[in-house]
């Protein structure tokens, strides 16, 4: 679901994949004993992270250019505490399930 999540994320916005994440984790609730709400809730905050604004440039660059930083500085920069937080979320929400 994190996968998915940061798929749907990539267009820069970390709203756009919520129906598609939402279908999937009803769907991978139906076929095993996991709760659709926390899936649905980790694919929902990898899209977030990923394209509100957090990893890809596009997203970054009002927030760039309000700051004065390169946009592309800011991401490489957001790229390893994101993920790390992206890895904490997904073992949080397997313990979860």
């Amino acid at each position: 679901m994190a996968v998915t999540g940061a798929i749907t994320g990539l267009d820069g916005s970390g709203f756009s994949g919520i129906s598609l994440v939402g279908s999937v984790a009803q769907l991978f609730a139906g076929a095993s004993a996991a709760a659709a709400a926390t899936l649905t809730a980790l694919g929902q905050v990898a899209a977030v992270w990923v394209g509100g604004g957090t990893l890809i440039p596009w997203a970054l660059i009002p927030a760039a250019a309000i700051c004065g930083v390169s946009p592309f500085e800011l991401a490489r920069r957001n790229l390893k505490p994101v993920l790390i937080g992206l890895a904490v979320t997904t073992i949080v929400a397997m313990f979860l399930m």
